[in-house]
């Protein structure tokens, strides 16, 4: 299984496809330096922080707590 930062890096991935928005452009938009964005894909950053993930969040136009609504975060633990 991954772990939160595979699993957040990876859903961040798919929202810049999903927007045809590059690294370099959420990193402008959310006030971010490139180098801290780029950490969250290359594993180097392995736990992201809740600011650094509301920046990309409003850079995005979604809720902290949309960004979080995918599997397996939006499942129920048993």
């Amino acid at each position: 299984m991954k772990n939160d930062a595979d699993l957040i890096s990876s859903h961040l991935l798919s929202l810049l496809q999903e927007r045809n928005l590059t690294v370099n452009r959420i990193a402008t938009l959310a006030g971010l330096r490139q180098s801290t964005v780029n950490a969250m894909f290359d594993g180097s950053s392995k736990r992201p922080t809740i600011s650094t993930i509301r920046k990309l969040c409003n850079a995005l136009g979604i809720s902290v707590q949309d960004f979080f609504d995918f599997p397996p975060y939006n499942e129920v633990e048993k």
